[in-house]
């Protein structure tokens, strides 16, 4: 049950909210505001829960090829999960579901769009494989089915449905039919049918798939919020249409604050927190019908304008603020989840996935709201089980610009009051007195005791040790020795004959014995022995104490001075980061000191108006178009002082501003510093936060300027 429930006395009890506004004498600083925030939740059954999937991205079945065709989506899918912990869901749908048949050897491509025989979007077998490929497998997907093409007994939806869960593991719920309530008014039923029509067609195709697909899941409605004719949930209930009969987690219904259909939307209108208020006090009766049929309630389709958005408003900073404002107060509404409708070029999508149509691929403005709403629900740590509870702040009606939401652990826990920075505390501590004693001239006895050291004996060892030495000598020689020589002689002869001459030579070989030296060398060893002997000699060492007594007599008193030591209560100053004594409650003031469900975080919106002349903002590289020239507000921006009330005294805390050069800026956005990746979706760098102290009240101080938002983050509760 959400807050809205409660009767006006229990939501002050359970906020505990008092609110005090003074106003600064330099008008140019704009105002200064105290709030004070129940520091716990007395009745945490009583608030909303905001889930960490809060935020979907809803899509048209023929828009999915060009989201395929470019990363950004997934990649802004990620970066949420990597705060959150979980993935944003994707619904597949729109008004293009109920143009949609399935046409099972249709091969050419994933989705086309036919004339003839009727005008609708063809989907082929490899329409599956693109989405179960494009999303992560994590996805929960709730996926649209046709139910103005009643032919065969809709045949052909129940087929499509048949195929997407066997081939799209992600899909988790199915809806039948899109905005049924405007059937009549769009030709696609004859005057006169009703909700209760709808509920008996709903029945048919239903039972229909249950046959086939008997664990199937539907989140029934999805109207476009007219809520006439029985296109109410009540109604809706009351034909049938309930988790007795059909596994419903979830009733759906549409939500666009302004139309660019049928008015010309307004910028500061968007960003008005009271009107916020009171379109979605309409939705009121159709939650309670969801919860009292043990279901959920769900807005399905929505964004700042509907008819796929407004130029100069949708693609605006002011879209980012109102997406954050709006989200929380859907929350504390116990709404579950919003999906946020994008077109591959539509002025009001949260990014634009490809070039098309005369625009780049890039990231609009509000998707910088998505990242702080991601910040103001990322885990305190990774692997948290740690949920949200959510609890708005009302303000008096002269300060409705100024926006509170409290966000609360809902694990029970201790409060953490350790000392950071420099504090006062009571302690207990011991501290030195003197005390003088006189003696007066009697004698005095003094005792002196000496000690020292004295020879008791002195030994002496011999000690005798042997080495042994071998010593090689070469020495060379002369021998004589009888050898066989060889000898040779040559004679040459020549005689003349019959006037030739023949010359001959005679060589004689023969052998003599002499004697001739040869050097010899010889080796001899030689081995000697040493033996050497040493003496030691120890000393043993004794002690001898010698006692002398002396009597002195003074002539004059002698002063002498003892210490004694007692307790008692004395105020110090720390500056330990990490203090072992904590706080008493004379400290803190009205601080709990019970365990209790803790203020974590809270989101502080200023939505005072303020729009920027700077030309160089007022466009973006994805955008149509700039905002109206000379649309810039008058006068200096304008801030806001606050000092906020409600978190545990002496913590320091993180701060992250979600801040543009106006409500009309198109570019300049971010995130304590945060930008993203044009082209890919990703980050290009992280987030820096200031840093803020809680005082020893619980009190914490910071400025706000128009049109601005800030959270406030204790890492310390988790």
């Amino acid at each position: 049950m959400g807050l809205q429930h409660l009767l006006p006395s229990t939501i002050l009890s359970l906020l505990c909210v008092n609110i005090l506004f003074i106003t600064e004498s330099q008008a140019q600083l704009g105002n200064s505001a105290v709030i004070n925030i129940s520091p716990t939740l007395s009745n945490a059954a009583a608030a909303s829960t905001m889930d960490s999937s809060f935020l979907g991205y809803s899509l048209e079945h023929n828009a999915v090829p060009n989201f395929a065709k470019s990363q950004i989506m997934v990649n802004l899918m990620n970066i949420w999960k990597s705060k959150t912990g979980v993935l944003p869901s994707v619904r597949i749908g729109g008004a293009a579901m109920d143009k949609t048949t399935y046409v099972p050897n249709f091969r050419t491509q994933p989705v086309m769009w036919v004339a003839t025989p009727a005008s609708e979007y063809w989907v082929g077998p490899s329409y599956f494989t693109l989405v179960k490929n494009y999303f992560p497998s994590d996805t929960r997907i709730t996926f649209g089915l046709n139910l103005v093409n009643s032919t065969g007994n809709w045949s052909n939806s129940v087929q499509f449905a048949v195929e997407a869960k066997k081939n799209i593991p992600q899909v988790d719920l199915f809806e039948i039919g899109n905005e049924p309530d405007l059937y009549v008014g769009s030709n696609q039923r004859k005057k006169g049918w009703t909700g209760k029509e709808y509920a008996e067609e709903w029945k048919f195709v239903a039972n229909r798939v249950k046959e086939v697909l008997p664990n199937a899941q539907f989140q029934p409605a999805v109207f476009a919020s007219s809520l006439k004719d029985g296109f109410d949930l009540s109604s809706l209930i009351a034909a049938g249409i309930n988790r007795n009969q059909y596994n419903i987690p979830s009733y759906s219904l549409h939500f666009y604050p302004q139309s660019a259909c049928s008015s010309i939307p307004n910028l500061n209108n968007l960003v008005d927190h009271s009107l916020l208020g009171q379109l979605l006090q309409k939705f009121n009766p159709e939650i309670a019908a969801a919860e009292s049929s043990g279901s959920r309630f769900t807005l399905a389709e929505s964004n700042s304008v509907s008819c796929s958005g407004f130029n100069g408003v949708s693609d605006t900073f002011a879209s980012a603020l109102w997406l954050v404002d709006y989200a929380l107060t859907a929350a504390t509404k116990n709404i579950e989840r919003i999906y946020f409708h994008n077109g591959p070029t539509t002025p009001y999508s949260l990014f634009i996935p490809r070039a098309a149509s005369g625009l780049k691929a890039g990231i609009r403005p509000i998707s910088f709201g998505v990242y702080f709403l991601a910040e103001a629900l990322a885990l305190p740590a990774q692997g948290s089980t740690t949920k949200f509870l959510v609890s708005p702040l009302s303000v008096p009606d002269d300060q409705s610009d100024i926006v509170v939401y409290g966000l609360y652990s809902n694990k029970v826990q201790k409060p953490d009051l350790d000392v950071i920075g420099t504090t006062t505390f009571v302690y207990t501590t011991a501290i030195p007195t003197t005390r003088a004693i006189v003696h007066t001239d009697k004698s005095q006895t003094l005792i002196s005791v000496s000690t020292k050291m004295i020879i008791r004996s002195v030994s002496t060892s011999t000690r005798s040790s042997t080495s042994t030495r071998i010593v090689t000598v070469t020495k060379s020689t002369n021998t004589t020795k009888r050898t066989t020589v060889r000898m040779t002689s040559t004679t040459t002869r020549s005689s003349v004959s019959s006037g030739k001459t023949t010359i001959w030579r005679v060589t004689l070989v023969s052998t003599k014995t002499t004697t001739v030296t040869v050097p010899t060398t010889t080796q001899s060893r030689s081995t000697s022995r040493t033996v050497i002997t040493s003496l030691s000699r120890s000393t043993f060492w004794t002690s001898q104490r010698t006692t002398i007594t002396k009597t002195v007599e003074r002539a004059t008193p002698l002063l002498s001075t003892s210490y004694t030591t007692y307790t008692t209560n004395r105020a110090v100053t720390s500056t330990n980061t990490k203090a072992t004594i904590k706080p008493q409650p004379t400290d803190i003031g009205d601080f709990p000191m019970n365990d209790g469900i803790f203020l974590a975080r809270a989101v502080i919106l200023n939505l005072s108006p303020h729009n920027t002349s700077d030309a160089r903002v007022l466009s973006c590289r994805s955008c149509a178009g700039p905002s109206p020239a000379g649309y810039g507000s008058t006068g200096e921006r304008s801030s806001t002082s606050v000092t906020l009330k409600g978190f545990q005294p002496n913590h320091r805390l993180k701060l992250i501003r979600l801040r543009g050069p106006g409500l009309n800026a198109k570019s300049g956005i971010t995130v304590s510093g945060i930008i993203f990746n044009e082209d890919t979706g990703t980050l290009k760098n992280t987030a820096v936060p200031e840093s803020v102290n809680v005082d020893k009240t619980g009190a914490v101080g910071f400025r706000i300027s128009a049109s601005e938002a800030v959270l406030l983050v204790d890492e310390k509760v988790v």
